[in-house]
């Protein structure tokens, strides 16, 4: 709304976040979400596509949109990038495998992230589970599916890795923003 430069009239707030509950109850979402991160423009027309069919207003939608494509809006955990080098130390490749419609290794390497591959939805053209996504980021590590390890938090989603034939271990999603609990992969590693 302060972008907009407008103000928040009397319980327009919990309005608006009461519709956004409503997302994911629209006919045709899981399918629509399906494919919503396979390009940019898919992202954008879906996603405000959602929030004006529960009743933000088209501008507010763009606007929050807009927002979400910020790099500010995707926080990366605390624990991150220490995890990530110390796989690395250990001589151990790495590679992110994330349903997103941009490029989000300039923010990861701007917050310490370093990896070695990374395969993100929009550039295939396809999304996670399907098992395309993980054999791309082992072709691009060059490293065999027996002899990775994936880490994730969804089975809807990274339980294509294991229909990859990679060992697959899934984390709690923990609050907020803090410790992922990822310094476990280190403890695995030796």
């Amino acid at each position: 709304m302060r972008r907009l430069g407008r103000q928040l009239r009397e319980g327009e707030r919990e309005e608006y976040l009461s519709a956004w509950d409503k997302i994911r109850d629209l006919p045709g979402f899981h399918e629509e979400s399906a494919r919503s991160d396979t390009s940019f423009d898919a992202n954008r027309d879906l996603t405000i596509g959602w929030m004006t069919r529960v009743g933000v207003a088209s501008d507010l939608a763009e606007a929050s949109w807009a927002l979400n494509a910020e790099p500010a809006a995707w926080p990366v955990f605390s624990d991150a990038a220490k995890v990530v080098a110390g796989i690395r130390e250990r001589g151990c490749k790495t590679a992110l495998v994330s349903n997103f419609h941009v490029d989000v290794q300039p923010h990861l390497e701007a917050n310490g992230v370093v990896l070695d591959a990374a395969v993100i939805s929009f550039e295939l053209g396809l999304q996670k589970p399907d098992a395309r996504m993980f054999t791309t980021a082992l072709a691009r590590i060059d490293v065999s599916p027996e002899d990775a390890l994936m880490v994730g938090d969804r089975l809807d989603l990274d339980g294509g890795a294991a229909a990859a034939g990679i060992d697959t271990l899934l984390l709690p999603v923990p609050p907020a923003n803090g410790p992922r609990g990822l310094d476990v992969i280190l403890g695995m590693l030796g």
